[in-house]
């Protein structure tokens, strides 16, 4: 049998490990499966973004299916085992190649399992219907940030050139305008993100955080669209006086030589 939980969270909702397990030694005494605990393989704290066999808990269950002869995998829940579909059944078809059966007990006490053929049915089925289920929360979530966005408010964490005040953003008008100065540098004057970092850091700026700069900080922030909401909020009177502010079109992603030498 197999069992995992990726956090606390899970844990206190009803999938510890101690329940899972309890569920399914319980299904494995009704179908008279002998378990004992070396049969029983845990994950704890691993996300079901890894696939099945690359966790450590699922290589040792995978070698135990091998040099043991197991026939069969009991699992409490089916997002216990699998990313998602195309990883259901890609894994499905190899344990049926190799005669073991699956089986999953989170159907209101009912049982899914792949002995038969209706039952692999019902597991792509009921596999598809999830996976639109995550897609449509996915929707839903990117809708809610682009909305946010749109209105300047909290959707993130700490958001160099911006300041939190409640549930709104507002530009920090002195990080904007060094924004602006890593833009006209990287693409007015072409030079490097690992030169800029270098020029913050030896001036003293430091990050939202309070971090160095490093070329990878620079170049997420020039290219980061979300300063172009700035030009809903009013700038300060001496936005004007630095030649670099607004220079750089926002969707620039390419050197653009402002300032070429004269001949």
């Amino acid at each position: 049998m197999y069992v995992r939980v990726s956090s606390k969270k899970q844990a206190e909702e009803g999938v510890s490990i101690a329940a899972q397990i309890e569920r399914a030694k319980a299904y494995a005494t009704i179908k008279e499966f002998a378990v004992s605990d070396e049969d029983v393989f845990v994950d704890d704290g691993v996300s079901a973004s890894i696939h099945l066999w690359a966790r450590p808990a699922g290589k040792k269950l995978k070698t135990h299916i091998h040099d043991e002869g197991i026939r069969h995998i009991i699992a409490v829940k089916m997002d216990r085992l699998f990313r998602d579909v195309q990883d259901l059944l890609s894994t499905v078809d190899e344990l049926r190649k190799e005669e073991i059966d699956l089986h999953l007990l989170e159907y209101n006490g009912a049982t899914l399992d792949t002995s038969s053929a209706m039952g692999r049915f019902f597991l792509t089925v009921i596999g598809g219907i999830a996976e639109l289920e995550r897609g449509q929360v996915s929707e839903r979530t990117k809708f809610a940030i682009e909305y946010k966005k749109s209105e300047c408010k909290a959707f993130t964490g700490a958001i160099y050139g911006w300041n939190r005040n409640g549930d709104d953003l507002v530009p920090n008008w002195e990080e904007q305008s060094f924004v602006d100065y890593m833009r006209d540098l990287h693409f007015g004057w072409g030079m490097s993100a690992y030169w800029i970092a270098k020029e913050l850091n030896d001036y003293g700026e430091t990050g939202k955080l309070g971090g160095k700069w490093r070329s990878s900080n620079v170049l997420r922030t020039i290219r980061y669209e979300f300063h172009e909401e700035r030009g809903k909020f009013e700038k300060p009177v001496w936005w004007k006086e630095a030649p670099f502010h607004d220079t750089v079109p926002w969707g620039t992603t390419d050197f653009l030589d402002l300032y070429p030498e004269p001949n």
